[in-house]
């Protein structure tokens, strides 16, 4: 399902996104895993009994990506469901799918929500830009 080249690939990325944000010398963890693994994350660390498509576990909590605490440090674990990641978006658009997880799992990392109209606004918005940064920057 996942050969080394997309994973490289989505590793790229995110590093092309960090350097987008001006944090190129921070660093996460990227698990890619099936739904059995992240429902079971979800209900332990959520208290939510069903899988999901991406989880992340900040390192510390950060106000954003100018949060001065948020430079040279490891920001911690970003998990993505394959499984889920494939069934919506298929075979064809999985690489640009798991991007898009990825650098979601990212924005969490620093702090950034969608809970809120306005959170989502920005989330959404600054997610758009990394995603259109990191398509040839990435690679």
């Amino acid at each position: 399902m996942i050969n080394p080249g997309m994973r490289g690939a989505l590793a790229a990325r995110l590093r092309a996104a960090l350097r987008l944000l001006g944090r190129s010398r921070c660093q996460v963890t990227l698990l890619l895993t099936a739904d059995a693994e992240i429902r079971s994350l979800n209900l332990r660390y959520r208290k939510l009994d069903r899988a999901t498509d991406v989880l992340s576990f900040h390192q510390q909590e950060l106000r954003g990506v100018t949060d001065p605490a948020g430079d040279r440090i490891f920001l911690g674990d970003i998990v993505i469901s394959v499984e889920t990641a494939l069934r919506r978006a298929g075979a064809r658009r999985l690489p640009g799918e798991l991007a898009r997880l990825g650098i979601h799992g990212l924005l969490h990392l620093f702090g950034h929500d969608h809970h809120r109209p306005t959170q989502a606004k920005v989330m959404r918005a600054l997610e758009s830009r990394l995603l259109r940064g990191t398509r040839t920057s990435g690679r």
